[in-house]
């Protein structure tokens, strides 16, 4: 329009979000105020035609607003259209001619024709509403509201009768009317950090099948804050974080004005069940499924073997997060484990009902793979607020290494990883490179020429053996850092126990260019057991077993 005024970023989001999705037939912005107060985040259509302006006079702040979603109709204040779809249409109807409901009849078509109408929250543009055609609705141009108004009821009757009632209380499920359903509320300590913790890498991708699956999906961080540029990945792909702001900080309200949309809740880790468990029990009859991440009992208690007590960075018990998590298990109506092992723990301890949904991961493709002789050097990585990850890098270098050296002093380690801890940085010195976290890590995985995982204890599938799969980097673990992936010996890694098995290891893979091929070809096809469309498969059954079943599936 000739009433507004772009903001930075405003077309190439539109662009972005269009440019390389054939479904997508509109793209459109969010409107905003001179006083910078919001008037519109998409529109609404009820089933009697009349619009309503999405978060009119709201902060343009709130989450609700903020992320990529299927609307009944952008205004044409500012929206995108591929070219030749618009000439296809021949433009703007003529019915609604000399203005309103031009752009919202576009976005009907559109939709009847198999296109999706979205909103994208990145797009801001100022509009300065009414300077053109005035307020009136009873003279000049602004008089054709009302006319072409009755003209669009008439022309989409049959297609209104699926909109809801004109009603303020409505306006939440009218504004998430086109998404997918049912809806799954996923509850975890902080939006996936996936370039930090292998964790995240794995709930991120669950969250991407859930999409696939044709659900919607709500993110809940239970610290409440949107980090970037981890939440707007989740906005884009068309989730909706919910997360404290200026206005509106109270959490727990957030949460419970969410709680009547959901048919499903995610819910991560012992101590968020311990949490929220009750209060989503009093808010929503919707199935709850406890993800235990990995069983915070079985890690602790391997640890505590190796680790003084007082560095243990939970003030509970091994014993105290079994009786937690078992509780949790069977209040809850599936449980999530990653591995079979685990499965098995859990069924031996009585708990039913559970299910394995691994990490997910496929064979990453990379520009150009380096070969053996062109490799150098030993490579690890983790999120060094895990404790097995601090031990497992200080018994390298201060165990293992010292053993290889005495042989291959030329045999450098690089520790990757973020959240570096002094006593990790102490290991730094001529042979151990400290270089903690980079945000792209296939570079450093390409010119090493093994990847070492010494863990002396904790549960679960571990992300850095299959990030170190997917890429092709023949690996060295522990019986700990290998279980549950079905991983064998001189097969697809090389297993050893202790330090002078792990040395031995190391010198026997190093210069050995036959078996350091066959582990990295076989590191390829074992990865596939993890592959996106197997454990979508996984997941479909589980929600479909509680009753929660998606539109598209």
């Amino acid at each position: 329009n000739n009433d507004t005024r772009i903001l930075e970023n405003c077309l190439e989001s539109l662009v972005k979000l269009i440019i390389n999705n054939p479904q997508v037939g509109a793209v459109g912005s969010k409107l905003i105020y001179a006083n910078s107060k919001q008037q519109e985040a998409g529109g609404i259509i009820w089933n009697s035609a009349d619009g309503w302006n999405y978060g009119r006079l709201d902060s343009p702040d709130e989450p609700e607003y903020n992320y990529v979603r299927p609307v009944d109709y952008c205004s044409g204040a500012s929206l995108l259209v591929p070219t030749d779809l618009f000439k296809q249409l021949g433009g703007f109807s003529q019915d609604f001619i000399p203005a309103y409901y031009e752009d919202t009849d576009l976005c009907f078509v559109l939709r009847e024709l198999g296109y999706q109408v979205l909103y994208q929250p990145q797009s801001n543009v100022i509009h300065y509403e009414g300077i053109t055609s005035g307020t009136d609705l009873s003279s000049g141009i602004k008089q054709y509201q009302v006319i072409n108004q009755t003209k669009f009821r008439e022309k989409w009757s049959k297609v209104l009768t699926k909109h809801l009632d004109n009603d303020a209380n409505n306006v939440p499920k009218a504004a998430r009317r086109l998404q997918g359903k049912p809806t799954i509320l996923v509850i975890d300590s902080y939006v996936p950090l996936y370039d930090r913790e292998s964790g995240c890498v794995r709930l991120l991708n669950i969250l991407k099948l859930l999409l696939n699956l044709g659900y919607s999906v709500i993110f809940f961080p239970d610290n409440g804050y949107p980090e970037q540029p981890y939440t707007s990945v989740l906005q884009q792909l068309g989730i909706e974080v919910i997360y404290g702001t200026p206005q509106r900080y109270n959490l727990e309200e957030k949460l419970i004005k969410y709680l009547p949309l959901i048919d499903g809740v995610w819910l991560c880790r012992p101590e968020l069940c311990d949490k929220y468990m009750d209060l989503i029990r009093l808010k929503t009859k919707a199935p709850i499924i406890y993800d235990t991440i990995d069983l915070h009992f079985l890690r602790l208690k391997r640890q505590k073997d190796y680790l003084d007590p007082s560095y243990q960075n939970t003030s509970w018990s091994w014993e105290t997060y079994q009786k937690l998590e078992l509780n949790y298990a069977n209040q809850a109506e599936a449980t999530v484990v990653v591995t079979e092992d685990e499965k098995q723990v859990l069924s031996s301890l009585g708990v039913k009902n559970v299910w394995v949904i691994p990490n997910i991961h496929e064979e990453i493709s990379l520009s150009e793979k380096v070969a053996f002789d062109q490799r150098s050097g030993l490579v690890f990585i983790g999120s060094y607020n895990h404790p097995p990850n601090i031990d497992a890098v200080k018994w390298l270098c201060l165990e293992i290494m010292p053993l290889v050296w005495a042989s291959r002093p030329d045999i450098t380690v690089n520790l990757l990883g973020s959240n570096l801890k002094d006593e990790v940085k102490e290991l730094a010195n001529d042979q151990v490179i400290v270089t903690g976290y980079v945000p792209e890590v296939e570079p450093y995985f390409q010119k090493s020429r093994i990847f070492v995982a010494p863990l002396r204890f904790g549960a679960g599938m571990k992300g850095k053996i299959g990030q170190s799969l997917s890429l092709g980097l023949p690996t060295i673990t522990t019986k700990i850092g290998a279980e549950g992936m079905g991983l064998i010996d001189h097969q697809d890694v090389l297993i050893a126990d202790t330090a002078e098995e792990f040395a031995r290891a190391v010198i026997e893979l190093y210069d050995n260019m036959e078996l350091w091929q066959k582990l990295a070809d076989n590191s390829l096809e074992t990865i596939k057991r993890y592959q996106p469309a197997t454990v979508q498969t996984n997941l479909q059954a589980l929600l479909s077993n509680l009753g929660i079943i998606a539109k598209d599936s």
